[in-house]
């Protein structure tokens, strides 16, 4: 409400291009609220927001970011939304992609411990992590993007000393120390959000054209424990893992999501009569799952040949064709876990082009399918 009674109170400010204005001294940046000239020293000794130095200073931290763009006729926007919980063990990562008003990428993964939640579409599915490691979101998506740079990724550094040198308009609540500021660069309208003492740059909105809501460019938001306006830890305590999204939705249970591993093998060959298929669960397979609870199948014309559970490592089967398969699991990670670096294989004297795929007796589901 703060936020959108002072952004209210900019949106009617007449501009004060070409009026003389005569600034209060501010030393150390410390005055309420910020002159034009030390909110521009602000920025340029803040240089980038950066949201893995900021994961590194807070146990709780969200960074909220919407880009909208338009290329070739092609209007789109992408948001994403990254949070943690150290404390709790908890985090969230939520990525959706708009292309000409139609959703084409949408999902939020709320994990970090032995429960998981996940949502798509629809309800929120409930699943597992049977030997959980909770890591810092913001690392690891750094390290991923390092890893794949040609990747989708958030956009979690911004250089915000390119700002310095505007005129601001500053308004805020001296009560909650929090400011809006407000300039005017080119066609572009400029909104930084500020809060605390010494101040520190909470939020950046950049609109093109007029000031409504499908004007903004770029936006991004960032809530803390020293700022929580936007954490979302609340909704998963109260309605995820408090019980209270059942209630709402009617839902006796959350229905229960497989564990995301599709087997894709790695290398396939045939020596005379024999083909060999041989894969791996790669490393990025966090969420394990009990060996006991998953079944591998071998696919063939549409319908399953052969099938192993995954605990009993072996099976070898025959048809009366003279057609035999032979499936091999080999627990590599985890003892007793589907998990990284586990390996599976499939031989046959079969002809017939296979496919192999995972079910999921826990949540009564094959890993291929939409939930």
């Amino acid at each position: 409400m703060l936020r959108t009674i002072l952004l209210a109170v900019l949106f009617c400010a007449p501009s004060l291009t070409g009026c003389l204005e005569v600034e209060k001294p501010c030393p150390d940046n410390t005055c309420f609220p910020l002159t034009s000239s030390a909110f521009n020293s602000l920025l340029e000794e803040v240089g980038e927001i950066d949201a893995l130095q900021m994961s590194s200073e807070f146990g709780s931290l969200s960074v909220r970011t919407t880009t909208r763009f338009s290329e070739g006729g092609v209007s789109g926007e992408i948001v994403w939304v990254v949070e943690k919980d150290d404390s709790r063990n908890l985090r969230l990562v939520s990525n959706t992609m708009t292309l000409v008003g139609a959703e084409v990428v949408g999902y939020e993964i709320w994990d970090g411990g032995p429960d998981t939640f996940t949502r798509t579409t629809g309800h929120w599915t409930v699943g597992r992590d049977m030997d959980p490691n909770y890591e810092d979101p913001f690392v690891e998506l750094a390290r991923l993007a390092t890893q794949n740079p040609d990747g989708s990724w958030p956009p979690f550094r911004y250089d915000v000393s390119v700002f310095s040198g505007l005129s601001w308009t500053i308004t805020g609540d001296a009560m909650d120390s929090y400011q809006i500021a407000r300039a005017t660069n080119g066609s572009e309208e400029v909104y930084f959000e500020i809060h605390g003492l010494p101040p520190r740059i909470v939020g950046l909105t950049i609109y093109d054209g007029s000031l409504e809501q499908a004007d903004v460019t770029f936006e991004m938001t960032i809530a803390t424990e020293d700022w929580s306006e936007g954490l979302l830890v609340d909704y998963y305590l109260g309605m995820l893992g408090g019980g209270g999204y059942l209630d709402a939705s009617g839902l006796a249970e959350f229905p229960k999501s497989p564990t995301p591993f599709i087997p894709v093998p790695d290398h396939q060959s045939t020596n005379g009569d024999t083909t060999t298929a041989i894969g791996n669960v790669p490393e990025g397979m966090t969420h394990e799952a009990t060996l006991s609870e998953i079944e591998m199948h071998v696919f063939s014309a549409g319908s399953s040949v052969a099938s192993l559970m995954l605990n009993e490592g072996d099976a070898n089967i025959t048809a009366e064709d003279g057609t035999w398969w032979s499936l091999t699991w080999i627990d590599a990670g985890q003892p007793g876990l589907l998990s990284q670096y586990d390996t599976f294989y499939v031989r046959t004297n079969s002809s017939a082009p296979f496919d192999i795929r995972i079910f999921d007796h826990w949540a009564q589901a094959w890993t291929d399918q939409p939930q």
